[in-house]
């Protein structure tokens, strides 16, 4: 039994070479980006107490941009008992549905369960969105304090040009 690399670049596809290879190609790769949302710091910019169906734009996504999943850490517990938050875009909550934010940790990915890569992968959109964290509950005490990190993982889809291809040959 052999191992034969039939990947792009690989040794023994002769119809793939370094030359050819993705990563040369100015080929879109995944990357991650992430934002801390600080509670007290959201009650300052909303001007009053943060209550339940508050929403908070957290990371922006930008137009032609492939959505793999988000997912969200509580780093500090929030001063309300029972507070829960949900996270997708379009203030919706198919990453995080009622993420418990009293108790720190990362979340468990909610009952609708569009796990990070997963077969349920936002597709692109032609007009920038953002992702966003709502405020689902706050229990007994108005949410003053805490922070959430969110990690969102995506991919740019805009056309690139690449070696074989310059600006003057799209502009003849």
């Amino acid at each position: 039994m052999a191992t034969v690399d039939m990947t792009v670049g690989g040794v023994a596809n002769g119809a793939a070479t370094s030359i050819n290879h993705k990563s040369r190609m100015g080929a879109q790769m995944p990357y991650t980006v992430e934002f801390t949302l600080d509670f007290a710091e959201a009650t300052t910019a909303k001007g009053s107490a943060l209550a339940a169906g508050d929403i908070f734009q957290v990371i922006d996504v930008p137009a032609n941009t492939l959505l793999h999943g988000a997912l969200a850490e509580c780093v500090v517990a929030v001063n309300s008992t029972l507070a829960t938050v949900d996270v997708d875009v379009a203030a919706g909550d198919d990453f995080i549905d009622g993420g418990d934010a009293a108790t720190t940790g990362f979340m468990a990915i909610g009952s609708n369960g569009l796990a990070p890569f997963g077969a349920n992968t936002v597709n692109p959109a032609s007009a920038a969105d953002t992702i966003d964290v709502k405020l689902a509950t706050v229990g007994d005490t108005a949410v003053a304090t805490g922070k959430i990190r969110v990690i969102a993982f995506m991919t740019d889809c805009t056309t690139k040009l690449g070696p074989n291809e310059v600006d003057r040959d799209t502009l003849a």
